[in-house]
């Protein structure tokens, strides 16, 4: 038997030239997963939003609340559409904009399999976190807390007064831990708890906090010096307060409970000279308009946060003003600090220095005074300093109109098989080189941003699948924010309004109300990333999305029709109805197809946290598969178009395929994730899955369906067991389908030889029992990753591996192995 050895070209330097020419002017072969990642630090704790390009189920995290490694696991839900394609290469690297206020140093999401992958941010330095998954499924919330080693939020060095006691006496447990009593949707009032025998060394208070754009009110307790003081007082409370547990509260958060119920700051423990106020008073804003109630300016100050996420610095500065034109309610201090930083924001620099000072000359005390002090510093250095030549001095005074930010990467990667013959084969060698454009431009009602997203790759191969490159994004997305107007042109990932996946086309939204967004949607369906614009198939579609009422429910609601080859494709109508809050969730979706009579798509999911930190999740995902469409008529056919079918086929004739070619599919999912410590965590679930038949017509054969596949999954997940940073994941596998059962133990690994260099080994061991022919199969299947990051900016990656099977016939056995290995570095910019 001859070679299947597939024999390499060694391209020309010129060759090399044109290619790398190529992938500039092309875009990414990947089916990303994570759309991108937006950091906000306009609000305290500042947050990481990351949006996902189709929904994922947050399955868990670890570390489980600091480390400078954060690591979350997600499963793939598809609700409403499908990946057009799988990934090309399993890591995906996220380019961010960069904040002052978040040390996010680098992001990724690696697929680890068909349906679950990891993303992984990396940090600067050693921050604690809370993630939070979306209500919608389609982004997840990390939010950085403020550590007790971080000066910057660190606890004020006086022992604070209880407020509102006779002698005001002080608070022996004095500190930055606090226990969290509840969390609601209102503001309730503050508990007595006259049961304990020493209530008065404490202060009850209540602070605000935004969850998936909400905001939550915390009550809490406080102040200790350590967390065990606070765990001990945590025992005495978990019968009135199940869901109570303990955190760290920063020094804003401490002196605005302290300053809210007394008007004024702590008391300092010893003499500190007072800081120097503005050289010139600056007079207060002076209240204006009738008193209305603290819930009332609650309500505006929130609006004004929204604008100043939105960037609608305008609107913002309106609300803030109006605040401090209210008479006797406790926001005026923050009010006036948060005015000041809009206009510097806005670039409204005049403005921002004398609001600064106006701040310093009512407050010039406590941690956000010396906060106020170093942005005015800021600003009047900026002032002073000398202007560069000539040519360049009107360009100085402008604001930088555009960021631009992204990152370049390429990697080899080469696949090789030796089969039980000892014949080699070579699966793959090629060269892909990525590239990631962001670009943005602010302004005062006007918002637009740029994306481009894709890669070149080159197949070295003479048989091989040959070069190729694809688009994946390419768009302009601009946002009018006075008037709510938004719109994205081009090619885009969408899948929520009944839309499928990716399309090329135009999608408008409309801000009626607080409560009510219109949608409308119109272009051509892409089925991979790698076609062009194909104009036979088309889309068009309406939607508005309702809500947040009552804090905690949003719904969506969408009509869609496309069209294909002039006949109709697919009409559906359904919607969303999605339940939050700090401890459950509820999301339900339908897709119902009213040309064809039939239900796409029914899911239920839902989450619930229990008072030990336990999270239950369950899933009910009824479907055809794939989603019914006209198009699925072409499975199993000769011809690719649908235009070519009705050559054979009447209309009618063709969506009768199209149903014989679609099956029934569902699946149910329980799991369940506990942390058995701060280092250790379980996780588990079992998932049931059916897959219907399929009729034989039109020269296809039937297929036929699984019966009740079952599948469980456990994991032991430990953090900085051996050093700070690692990371190892056991899991434990087994899989009862229809065609074998197989055992699978997994050992991932990360650890961290210095902040820089990290290695990932991992290990796979399979066990399989073929019902099929009644044979067994070993496989096993270890790997090793390195990265280094080089200048924040420079990461190099090298991988290898294999997998060995011996597979145990009844008359014969096996033996195959292949290997891989993989180089490649990324550039950020």
């Amino acid at each position: 038997m001859d070679s299947q050895n597939r024999s390499i070209r060694h391209p020309s330097p010129a060759h090399l030239l044109a290619g790398i020419l190529l992938m500039l002017l092309s875009v990414l072969a990947r089916a990303d997963v994570i759309d991108n990642i937006e950091l906000d630090d306009s609000v305290t704790p500042p947050v990481i939003q990351v949006n996902f390009t189709l929904p994922l189920r947050y399955i868990n995290h670890t570390p489980t609340d600091a480390g400078d490694e954060l690591h979350i696991q997600l499963e793939r839900l598809p609700v409403g559409g499908v990946l057009d394609s799988s990934p090309d290469r399993s890591l995906q690297p996220i380019t961010f904009e960069a904040s002052r206020r978040i040390p996010l140093r680098d992001a990724s999401y690696e697929q680890r399999d068909a349906g679950r992958g990891v993303l992984t941010l990396r940090f600067r330095r050693t921050v604690r976190f809370r993630v939070q998954a979306g209500a919608d499924r389609r982004h997840l919330v990390v939010s950085i807390v403020p550590t007790p080693a971080d000066r910057r939020f660190s606890a004020p060095r006086a022992a604070p007064t209880r407020p509102g006691s006779a002698a005001a006496r002080p608070l022996p447990d004095s500190g930055s831990y606090v226990i969290n009593l509840e969390s609601n949707a209102r503001p309730v009032p503050a508990p007595e708890l006259a049961f304990l025998s020493n209530r008065e060394r404490y202060l009850v208070y209540q602070t605000r906090f935004p969850i998936d754009g909400r905001i939550w009110y915390r009550t809490r307790l406080g102040f200790f010096r350590t967390r065990q003081a606070a765990l001990r007082l945590l025992a005495q409370l978990k019968d009135r307060y199940p869901r109570a547990w303990v955190t760290v509260a920063s020094r804003d958060e401490i002196h605005a409970a302290l300053t809210g119920a007394t008007a004024k700051a702590p008391a300092t423990a010893t003499a500190r000279p007072r800081p120097k106020a503005p050289r010139h008073r600056v007079p207060d804003i002076q209240p204006s308009l009738p008193r209305v109630s603290n819930e009332k300016i609650e309500a505006l100050m929130e609006q004004a946060r929204k604008a100043v996420a939105e960037e609608h610095y305008g609107r913002a500065i309106q609300l803030y003003t109006k605040v401090l034109r209210y008479p006797d309610h406790p926001y005026r201090q923050q009010a006036l600090e948060y005015l000041a930083v809009t206009r510097e924001k806005k670039g409204q620099f005049a403005h921002a220095i004398r609001e600064y000072e106006r701040y310093l000359s009512l407050y010039p005390e406590g941690e956000a005074a010396a906060r106020v002090r170093q942005r005015l510093a800021g600003l009047t250095t900026a002032a002073r300093a000398p202007l560069p030549a000539t040519g360049r001095r009107r360009r100085a005074g402008r604001a930088k109109p555009w960021d631009v930010y992204g990152g370049i990467s390429q990697f080899y990667r080469r696949d090789q098989s030796t089969l039980d013959n000892n014949d080699e084969l070579v699966t793959q060698s090629s060269l892909s080189t990525d590239l990631d454009i962001t670009a943005r431009r602010r302004g005062d009602d006007l918002d637009v941003q740029t994306r481009f997203t894709g890669s070149y790759l080159h197949d070295f191969l003479n048989d091989g699948p040959g070069d190729e490159s694809s688009v994946s994004s390419l768009y302009l997305d601009a946002t009018h924010k006075r008037y709510g107007l938004s719109l994205r042109l081009g090619r885009q990932s969408h899948n929520t309004d009944g839309v499928l996946g990716r399309f090329d086309g135009l999608l408008l939204a409309y801000r009626l109300t607080d409560w009510l967004t219109l949608k409308a949607l119109g272009g051509y369906p892409v089925l991979s990333t790698r076609d062009s614009l194909h104009t036979n198939r088309t889309l068009y579609g309406v939607s508005m999305d309702l809500g947040t009422f009552a804090n905690t429910l949003d719904f969506n609601a969408f009509f869609v029709e496309q069209q294909v080859d002039g006949i109709l494709d697919r009409r559906a109508v359904g919607g969303e109805a999605r339940y939050f809050d700090p401890v459950r969730s509820l999301l339900g979706f339908v897709d119902y197809d009213l040309s064809y009579d039939s239900l796409n798509t029914l899911i239920v999911l839902g989450t619930w946290t229990l008072p030990d930190r336990t999270t239950l999740n369950a899933t009910l995902d009824y479907r055809n598969s794939p989603i019914l469409t006209t198009t699925n008529a072409l499975q199993g056919q000769t011809v690719t178009t649908i235009d070519k079918l009705l050559d054979s086929f009447t209309e009618d004739e063709v969506r009768a395929l199209a149903e014989d070619r679609t099956a029934e599919s569902t699946t149910v999912t329980l799991g369940a994730t506990h942390p058995l410590s701060q280092r250790l965590q379980v996780s588990g679930d079992i998932t049931l899955s059916r897959l219907g038949d399929t009729k034989a017509s039109g020269g296809v054969a039937a297929q036929p369906g699984t019966d009740n596949d079952f599948f469980y999954n456990f994991q032991l997940i430990g953090s900085s067991l051996i050093k700070a940073g690692d990371i190892a994941i056991l899991g434990l596998r087994y899989a009862d389908t229809s065609t074998s059962k197989t055992t699978s133990l997994s050992l991932n690994t990360r650890y961290p030889f210095t902040r820089d260099w990290r290695i990932n080994p991992r290990l796979r061991v399979d066990y399989r029992k073929n019902s099929t022919d009644d044979s067994t199969q070993w496989i096993g299947a270890p790997s090793l990753r390195m990265d280094y990051r080089w200048r924040r900016r420079y990461r190099f990656e090298a991988e290898g591996g294999g997998e060995w099977s011996s597979r145990e016939l009844t008359t014969d056995s096996q033996h195959t192995s292949s290997w891989f290995f993989s180089l490649g570095y990324r550039a950020d910019f």
